[in-house]
């Protein structure tokens, strides 16, 4: 068994798809339209051959989902956390949860949220 990929439902997928390509760096792989009712979108990260997070636009959808309770987030591991910070925070439209900062382990992390409130954690291991 390996792990494939993590599915968000959406409102706007254009905007979206923007935020993953544009601002985080990864990469649309593909788009699939699921019948009339939806269409999925694939972003990879680059080099890795399977996308890793799938983004469903039901087509009739008009309100934003509700997140839920026990959902947390998803998790990049990045080289250069200050670089990715700064690049954000150049881009706009970012809202930070929290800046860059270390824990007691001496791994240092901060968290954005993406267009439709999911939680997204970068870390930096030394």
């Amino acid at each position: 068994m390996r792990y494939l990929h993590t599915c968000y439902r959406v409102l706007d997928l254009e905007r979206s798809i923007d935020f993953y390509t544009n601002k985080l760096g990864l990469e649309l792989v593909r788009k699939v339209p699921i019948g009339e009712e939806a269409t999925n979108a694939f972003i990879g990260v680059p080099g890795d051959p399977e996308p890793r997070l799938e983004l469903t636009l039901n087509h009739d959808r008009q309100t934003p989902y509700e997140l839920g309770e026990g959902y947390s987030h998803v998790a990049f591991a990045v080289e250069d956390l200050d670089a990715l910070a700064e690049r954000l925070e150049r881009a706009g439209g970012v809202e930070f949860e929290s800046r860059p900062h270390a824990i007691s382990t001496g791994t240092r992390l901060f968290f954005v949220r993406d267009p439709d409130g999911y939680r997204i954690e970068f870390v930096e291991r030394r």
